[in-house]
């Protein structure tokens, strides 16, 4: 049996082996890329390491994004950097698959992780990094809760210029309306 953590619009469910092709492919997409601040291409060695090291890891979980319609995988989030003392994690995410940007699928992926890691995980605060330049993703995580708490300026370079990275973070107080 498949555990399954069940939002409104997706779910998120552990990877298998058999996805690893299809992320791979959207890590080596230029417009992701941008998105996620990768610089280099990565090879089928370096994938298959990572992501051997993804599904081992026990407290830095990963998990696939699938549309609740259709059943395909269409990204993942994740978490890293997860303090089990202090309760707190760091959470990433991507939709890989560009057919389905812009539809609100990220914001129910966001919100469904973080319940589950509040209820379910116990963790009092969730942080991230954004890029200056990604507002639709600044909306998302503004929409789900997380406030913004500081500026890293300009300390991304990326298509031959500087950027900003924003810190947004979320702490669980109980008044998360999604709660």
């Amino acid at each position: 049996m498949i555990v399954l953590i069940i939002g409104e619009r997706v779910t998120l469910r552990a990877l298998n082996k058999g996805d690893a092709q299809q992320i791979l492919e959207w890590v080596n997409n230029p417009k992701l890329k941008y998105l996620t601040g990768t610089v280099y291409p990565v090879s089928e060695v370096e994938h298959e390491k990572w992501f051997e090291n993804k599904l081992n890891d026990k407290f830095n979980k990963i998990f696939g994004i699938e549309e609740c319609t259709n059943k395909s995988l269409i990204g993942v989030i994740g978490l890293n950097n997860t303090d089990l003392i202090n309760r707190n994690t760091e959470l990433y995410i991507y939709i890989g698959d560009e057919s389905h940007w812009g539809k609100g699928l990220g914001t129910d992926a966001v919100k469904t992780l973080i319940r589950f890691i509040f209820e379910e995980l116990n963790l009092h605060r969730v942080s991230l990094v954004v890029f200056s330049y990604n507002q639709r993703a600044i909306n998302a995580y503004e929409k789900v809760g997380f406030v913004s708490e500081g500026i890293m300026r300009e300390s991304l370079f990326k298509d031959g210029k500087y950027h900003d990275k924003i810190l947004m973070a979320l702490i669980n107080d109980r008044k998360n309306s999604f709660l």
